[in-house]
């Protein structure tokens, strides 16, 4: 049997992705909540993410989570163009707080030269200021080494942590099940008169359903992992318009 002739067509070409902002996640290998969450989350009109992941060593410990730094350069390397995205987000918010956003920047732009980066600590670090915030209660589900290792980085930041409680589950693939109604209980439990927010980290918990709930539970603002390195990342990409039904950050 011959092969049919193939036939050359003209096409049209227009601007493919090049209105579109592309946030590049750097996930971890144990993660399969964030891109599920920050989709959820994005806004409708031109605003898309693109992956690729890092290895990440269980069980969730100091030394484990600086290891993600020497692997944020490869794994920049592999967005080609690498101009295609418009702003690099780290999706760890314990190891973003261990290192410093100067070590992933030094890391990033070893094969990112000026690429713009952010991640859940760095994002809640701008909320808080945006915010005016600067007594919180925190809700982790990690270890207490990390979740003590937490307080310790809020406190040098200037973010005074009155009081804590954590899930206490080792193994980032089993952060995934907690339940979002035991995340709302937790955090309306930790809410007192002199705190002025509570802080959620963690990319592992399901949190974009609970923060308008436990914001109107408590009255006063909830700080999520994805929602505030969605929000930093939307506004160094240039996407400045307020979204709805994301608390009360997304909406400066």
């Amino acid at each position: 049997m011959s092969s049919p002739v193939i036939k050359h067509v003209e096409a049209e070409l227009d601007g493919g992705m090049s209105e579109q902002i592309v946030i590049g996640l750097i996930a971890l290998s144990t993660d399969v909540v964030t891109e599920y969450e920050l989709r959820k989350m994005l806004p409708q009109d031109g605003v898309s993410i693109s992956s690729t992941r890092i290895e990440t060593q269980n069980p969730i410990t100091i030394e484990n989570l600086r290891g993600h730094a020497h692997e944020i350069a490869e794994a920049a390397e592999l967005f080609v163009p690498r101009e295609s995205v418009n702003v690099f987000a780290y999706g760890c918010t314990s190891g973003s707080a261990l290192i410093s956003q100067e070590a992933l920047e030094a890391q990033l732009h070893r094969t990112a030269p000026g690429a713009k980066l952010t991640s859940p600590m760095t994002g809640a670090y701008k909320a808080f200021r945006q915010l005016g915030i600067q007594r919180i209660s925190m809700l982790t589900p990690y270890p207490d080494e990390v979740t003590t290792a937490m307080v310790d980085c809020l406190s040098a930041a200037g973010i005074s942590v009155a009081s804590c409680a954590s899930f206490h589950i080792e193994n980032d693939y089993e952060i995934i099940n907690v339940s979002p109604e035991s995340i709302i209980a937790a955090g309306e439990a930790i809410n007192s008169a002199d705190i002025e927010a509570v802080f959620i980290p963690c990319t592992g918990l399901r949190t974009s359903t609970i923060i308008e709930p436990l914001e109107a539970r408590i009255g006063k603002p909830v700080i999520t992992a994805h929602q505030a390195m969605l929000w930093d990342a939307l506004r160094l990409a240039g996407y400045m318009q307020p979204l709805e039904g994301l608390g009360r950050l997304l909406k400066v």
